[in-house]
């Protein structure tokens, strides 16, 4: 039987046995990762005929049961008088005279592990390391030798070939363990529900197959535990390496998280990790990943490695609370540490962000390894338009010059580089003066910006490895500018410029219209792709923007729940389209206090903005009722959303009526069960509001041949009535009615997006009919 082969780059396997030293996130890093391949290009241009750049190296390690190969590129193979040397290149914002032999131990082993590799195939009997170091800035180079003999570079290689091997068997010895669990482990409950088993082996067999599996699931329908119960079958069999459970809110992540503990009671051995934003796990008041301010930075990979090993010997789930009893003990960064657990843990559970994210993505941890993973898209309704977020960018003019009047004393080549910049944009807004809207959209991109803009980056840079007073503005302003440039490099067709003016100052955005040509590029680099969620609807619609193919597999489950349960009504004579808003608020506001007289308890009304919300809450104070009222603010914090749900409690004396935003917190993630809600009302159809951007959507999906105006308004905004509709009925004990008020979800259009249950016991109602029905319809339940 053939060894198992394992595999890491040199790099990887000297930065993980060898690290030392702190997190230092200083702009500095950055720069490096932007110019280091031109200063690899420069010191390798200068080699002669007979020497050889970019040369591929690679040893292969046998063990009992495995094999290790240990594989990377030599930037550099010499000769000088008949001596090989090994030339491994260093880019650097450091002045090259400060640089000595001791400088940093990791540059030196990655080089010597070139070398043995070298010369044992070459047969040397000894070989020089060169390290050469090159100021990204001032061009300065600066070129360290040592020479070893063959013996000590294999005592060295082996050396670190044993301390990485424990690692491995470590590992090994886990997966065995994990393996032989899930190899036992059976469903968790008695029976599955109404469509779970079906969409268990669907998302089965495409994690088998390497397809994807598009599932559209309601509430009731167990989909959690539908989707990993088989994805953790396949993890046993061997079907893919590592899954990824990703969604956009926090409380899907708590449910993925409680599914796993329910399968780990049933006696599964299980790894996962629980990755917390930075700003939410970060123990310090200011966010800055520097030593000298951060004792969790500080030394932090003298002492991770310790840390690991300790979680890895007595724990499986790793949630933020244990992660911080951890970062305490070992005084460890936990966001960071919450990462390095990644890399050992089956189940990884996580934001969008940290897939499909450009400034946040787990690059090290998907590079090369992501074609044997699985990624669980949970909420994937929502993943458009975050991704549309992700990939767009912009920045103003104000913030060039308010930067250029404090430096214009301080560093003349940041005040140049700021002066050009914000001239650009002068130019830019002297367009707009004579335009009516004061916004110009084009399709081309601003590439004469971008020069301007690196120069600017590079002078902050060469002012920042120089200064030792921290500016925090032009900090600000310097990522702001290189997460834009970061955007810009995806550009294409399907992505707009828009030029906006407010008085003197002016706003470049780098506009994502559609964001499915990279969210496609990123799947594809994985083994299978699960997409699900309770509202995909319309089904085609999500297969086409994220990449179906002939052979993939669609899940539509209907509700587990008894239709009975639920009454679906119809105000067909209401428009709620902006011009008719006034005329039809008295009307609005009749059918909402006519739904909610009819029995007692909570209820929550949608609408599309605030604004609308407002004109509403107005009304209904103007009139004598007698339930309480409450709406939802703009940028809620935390506590005060708790305090908003704090309201909705079962077996109340009186009616509450909660008023919030169609799209907001209230409306998706949120479960009142039983009587902490017995109606949700919602006004209009959710279109977004009309604006350039979403016009600009709407065009670019007219000019492929698409439905431009379903695409940008009328898909987005059902997507949005449909999560708040499920609100209501959240177990098969729960009772409820749902009222919709527009005249448009009379028409075909909107009935052919509506669930297929709704029909069951839809109502096409007038105003007048509403209590009757309502009443009727309590009673019988």
């Amino acid at each position: 039987m053939k060894n198992e082969l394992i595999k890491i780059s040199i790099r990887n396997l000297v930065e993980f046995v060898l690290r030392r030293g702190s997190i230092d996130s200083r702009i500095k890093a950055s720069v490096r990762a932007l110019e280091g391949i031109k200063g690899h290009k420069k010191i390798q241009s200068s080699y002669s005929e007979k020497d050889r750049a970019e040369v591929t190296l690679k040893e292969d390690i046998d063990f009992e049961d495995f094999t290790l190969r240990v594989e990377g590129r030599a930037d550099g193979i010499l000769e000088e008088n008949k001596k090989i040397i090994i030339d491994e290149i260093k880019t650097t914002t450091k002045n090259v005279m400060d640089i000595d032999y001791d400088f940093n131990e990791l540059h030196w082993a990655q080089a010597k592990v070139y070398a043995y590799i070298y010369s044992k195939e070459k047969n040397l009997d000894s070989i020089i390391v060169q390290l050469t170091y090159y100021n990204v800035e001032d061009f300065g180079t600066k070129f360290l030798r040592k020479e070893y003999s063959f013996h000590e570079l294999r005592e060295f290689f082996y050396d670190l070939i044993e301390k990485y091997k424990k690692w491995i068997l470590l590992e090994k010895k886990w997966i065995d363990f994990r393996n032989d669990s899930i190899e036992s482990f059976n469903f968790p409950f008695k029976s599955y529900r109404k469509g779970q088993r079906e969409l268990a082996i669907r998302v089965y067999k495409a994690i088998t197959e390497g397809k994807k599996c598009f599932a559209e699931a309601p509430t009731g329908t167990g989909k959690t535990m539908s989707i990993l119960f088989p994805a953790v079958k396949a993890l046993g069999a061997k079907e893919t390496n590592k899954i990824f459970y990703i969604t956009a809110k926090t409380t899907t992540r708590e449910i993925a998280n409680n599914t796993l503990r329910i399968m780990r009671e049933k006696g599964l051995n299980l790894r996962s990790v629980n990755i917390t934003a930075k700003e939410k796990c970060c123990k310090m008041e200011e966010k800055k990943c520097i030593p000298e301010y951060c004792p969790y930075a500080n030394g932090y990979f003298d002492r991770v490695n310790i840390a690991l090993k300790e979680a890895l010997k007595h724990k499986e789930e790793y949630d933020l609370e244990y992660i911080n009893k951890l970062s305490e003990e070992y005084n460890i960064c936990p966001f960071e540490f919450s990462l390095e657990l990644s890399n050992f843990c089956d189940v990884v559970i996580c934001d969008y962000n940290y897939i499909f994210d450009p400034q946040a993505s787990l690059k090290g941890i998907l590079e090369g390894k992501a074609k044997d993973y699985t990624i669980l898209i949970d909420e994937s309704h929502n993943l458009l338009d975050r991704g549309r977020s992700m990939y767009s960018s912009k920045i103003f003019k104000d913030d060039f010059l308010k930067l250029k009047r404090e430096f214009k004393s301080k560093d003349k080549g940041i005040y140049n580089s700021l002066d050009r910049a914000n001239k650009y944009l002068i130019e830019k807004r002297k367009v707009l003066e004579n335009l009516e809207t004061k916004s110009l959209v084009e399709k081309e991109e601003p590439s004469d910006l971008y020069g301007i803009l690196r120069g600017f980056l590079e002078k902050v840079d060469i002012y920042e490895s120089k200064s030792s007073e921290e500016n925090s503005n032009l900090l600000e302003l310097y990522f702001n500018v290189y997460e834009f440039l970061n955007i810009c490099s995806y550009y294409g067709e399907d992505f707009t410029t828009l030029y906006k003016s407010d008085g003197n100052n002016l706003e470049l955005s780098i506009n994502c219209l559609d964001p499915s040509r990279i969210l496609k590029s990123i799947m594809n680099r994985f083994k299978s792709v699960i997409i699900f969620s309770a509202t995909l609807l319309p089904m085609e619609y999500f297969k086409e923007l994220y990449g179906a193919q002939e052979g993939d597999y669609s899940v539509n489950l209907t509700s587990p729940f008894d239709y009975k349960n639920k009454l679906t009504i119809v105000g067909k004579d209401v428009s709620t389209i902006y011009s008719n808003r006034k005329r039809t608020l008295p009307k609005i506001v009749n059918y909402i206090i006519e739904c909610v007289k009819s029995k007692r308890g909570n209820y929550l009304v949608f609408f599309p903005s605030y604004e609308y919300m407002w004109m509403v809450h107005e009304e209904i104070k103007k009139r004598e009722v007698d339930f309480s009222l409450v709406a939802q603010g703009d940028h809620m914090n935390e506590e005060e959303k708790e305090e908003f749900l704090s309201l909705f409690k079962e077996g109340g004396e009186k009616t509450h009526l909660g008023l919030a935003v169609l799209g907001g917190h209230f409306s998706e993630g949120i479960d009142l069960t039983l009587d902490k809600l017995i109606g949700v009302i919602i006004i209009g159809v959710g279109m977004p509001k009309i604006c350039l951007e979403r016009e600009s959507i709407k065009e670019y999906y007219n000019s492929i041949g698409k439905n431009g105006f379903d695409y940008a308004y009328v898909y987005p905004g059902i997507i949005k009535v449909l999560q708040a509709a499920g609100r209501c009925i959240r177990t098969e004990k729960d009772k409820g009615v749902v009222l919709l008020l527009d005249d448009r979800y009379f028409t075909n259009k909107y009935k052919r997006l509506l669930p297929r249950e709704w029909f069951l016991n839809i109502l096409v109602e007038s105003e007048e009919g509403i209590k009757n029905t309502c009443k009727n319809f309590w009673k019988e339940v």
